[in-house]
């Protein structure tokens, strides 16, 4: 059984709660973007990600 979350899934796990109202041709675009931004993210060591939390952290960026 693979247990390893692809950037795919976390895209369109991503898109599914977004509550943006998407053309597919948009949902398609983002959904292209969002699976790069993720496999950026999990080829990232540890504390390359912490930094990377820090700076978005310093720009604003808050999870709610």
């Amino acid at each position: 059984m693979d247990t390893e979350i692809t950037p795919t899934q976390l895209a369109i796990e991503y898109l599914r709660r977004d509550k943006s109202n998407l053309s597919p041709a948009q949902y398609l675009k983002k959904l292209k973007q969002l699976e790069l931004e993720f496999a950026d993210l999990l080829a990232l060591s540890s504390n390359e990600l912490k930094e990377e939390i820090y700076f978005a952290w310093r720009l604003g960026v808050r999870v709610h």
